[in-house]
């Protein structure tokens, strides 16, 4: 009986031993998280910017110029993701209008994703595409002529050559083609509004 007694004792106090080693190796491998050691996606990889940068194009026949400023994150300097905004910094003079000492106000704002190409060499290729929300509007010299305003929804694919000038600045210059989507405002509809935009701008971050 005391051989019986001593053989599960002993069986026992492995069993034990065996499951608390086991036990303390689940303990200390790496907990999975979203962010962090063990992560799927690794804060790291990722880092922020913001850039600025002025376009030329045209609406409705009349030379714009356009400030355009967005900013967000990226993932491996590779993938981004954020917001812009658009807005016309000289007097549009549209070419359908017929009223005297009027002009027409630009803007739009909305989100982006853009895709860059071996961010790491010193001239590189980014692609962002824009989406949002745009407005005109008719104005006089002094203020609104009550003429109303359009709103429509736009897209624009956008392809920029890019110059690393420093780790945490870089400067772009490209194009993109703006399509305006179904809108119909006095005497000019999208397609007076749709058309390519030229850029050129900085952008400032950290770049993982």
């Amino acid at each position: 009986m005391k051989v019986k007694s001593y053989f599960y004792s002993s069986l026992l106090i492995i069993s034990f031993v065996f499951l608390q080693g086991k036990l303390s190796a689940q303990n200390n491998s790496k907990t999975e998280s979203l962010f962090g050691d063990g992560s799927v996606l690794n804060t790291n990889d990722l880092g922020f910017f913001i850039a600025p940068a002025y376009g030329i194009t045209q609406m409705d026949g009349s030379n714009v110029s356009i400030f355009n400023l967005r900013g967000g994150v990226n993932f491996k300097d590779k993938v981004s993701i954020g917001g812009y905004f658009n807005t016309s910094i000289n007097d549009i003079k549209p070419e359908s209008e017929n009223l005297p000492n009027i002009y027409m106000d630009y803007w739009s704002v909305g989100g982006f994703a853009e895709y860059t190409l071996l961010a790491k060499k010193l001239v590189h290729l980014t692609f962002p595409l824009y989406m949002g929300y745009g407005e005109v509007q008719i104005d006089n010299e002094i203020g609104d002529v009550g003429l109303g305003e359009a709103n429509f929804f736009q897209i624009e694919p956008s392809a920029l050559l890019e110059i690393n000038l420093h780790k945490n600045v870089r400067f772009n210059l490209g194009a993109g083609y703006r399509i305006v989507g179904q809108m119909n405002y006095r005497n000019f509809d999208q397609s007076d509004l749709s058309g390519f935009t030229g850029y050129a701008g900085l952008k400032f971050g950290l770049f993982r």
